[in-house]
């Protein structure tokens, strides 16, 4: 990311490792969702300029999100996703020089976006995190910064490694600006701190069911404090997935120099590519390679997305939406 992370940074951690293909838990036939945000069709184009990479298996209409619900499930709650094309499935094919296969990488049977949700709980302005998730180039608006967050990817045990990683970097270089020495038992116990507090804050879902266009995904009730509310207020962001970025040990050992600060996420850049987005604006690093984000009535997701000053290192501020205001009904 092009601003500061040291919000994020402060206050992320890993989460445990969770089983592959537990199945997501039971509700009540018929229940009706806790609260369900739509969005419109064909809006899978960023700020109005983002276009899809030159690839056979990403196509518009891919990344277009309609819809998200959720629902009281038993321990916790369940969320559907639901997109404007059947969400590409996983497959046994060779996708890189090494041999790997494409299912063997991405295991929970989707591989092409990422959904990342981030949630305002307490409701109170500037009480919370701003900062996405790294390389998404964002941030939330102040009025609905955020408490927890979660990040459906593809590989998601993997991210929570990278992720840690990315913050512990963050937090060495934010102490070396500041002139603080860091010994090896503090350090130990920084890297335990940065651990325990992202555990408390992101979470990554691993209990995935796809089903044709729409994916559903498990977060337990200890990690939200209960069922998700309507009266909270969400940020929902849709964009590309590199299932590639690698797990570089020999970074995290500092045997290398360390990979870059983005998380699972597709760039964008000027012109038209096979491996990112096309479409990015020229002298304009903070650019966001969000493909499709659930804005609240009267905004636009264009004017959202074009609203950085590169020259005042600005990023867009996402507004979040409230399923169901507390004085809705007055």
């Amino acid at each position: 990311m092009h601003h500061r992370p040291r919000r994020l940074a402060a206050s992320l951690a890993i989460a445990a490792l969770f089983a592959a293909f537990p199945a997501l838990p039971a509700r009540a036939a018929g229940e009706k969702p806790i609260f369900a945000l739509t969005d419109p069709r064909g809006d899978d184009h960023g700020d109005g300029n983002l276009r899809y990479p030159r690839r056979d298996d990403l196509r518009p209409g891919d990344l277009d999100l309609l819809s998200l619900e959720a629902r009281a499930v038993s321990d916790g709650t369940e969320f559907e996703a639901r997109f404007a094309r059947p969400i590409q499935p996983t497959a046994r094919r060779t996708i890189d020089i090494g041999g790997g296969s494409l299912d063997d990488i991405a295991k929970y049977n989707f591989y092409t976006f990422n959904l990342d949700i981030y949630i305002d709980t307490d409701r109170v302005p500037g009480s919370g995190s701003l900062a996405l998730l790294p390389g998404r180039k964002a941030e939330v608006d102040p009025a609905n910064a955020w408490e927890k967050a979660i990040c459906l990817t593809p590989r998601p045990n993997e991210a929570r490694t990278a992720l840690k990683r990315i913050l512990t970097r963050f937090d060495r270089k934010e102490r070396k600006a500041r002139g603080e020495r860091v010994e090896t038992s503090q350090a130990k116990e920084i890297d335990s701190q940065i651990d325990r507090d992202t555990d408390a804050r992101v979470f990554f879902p691993t209990r995935i069911h796809v089903f044709g266009s729409t994916i559903k995904f498990f977060v337990p009730a200890s990690f939200l404090g209960g069922v998700a509310r309507p009266t909270w207020s969400y940020v929902v962001a849709v964009s590309g997935a590199d299932i590639e970025q690698e797990v570089d040990i020999a970074a995290a050992l500092k045997l290398t120099a360390p990979d870059p600060d983005s998380l699972m996420i597709v760039p964008i850049e000027p012109g038209a590519w096979g491996d990112r987005f096309g479409g990015g604006r020229d002298d304009d690093p903070l650019q966001p390679p969000l493909v499709d984000v659930i804005v609240p009535p009267g905004r636009t997701q264009e004017a959202i997305l074009q609203d950085d000053d590169p020259l005042k290192n600005r990023p867009v501020r996402l507004p979040g939406v409230v399923p169901s205001p507390p004085d809705a009904a007055k």
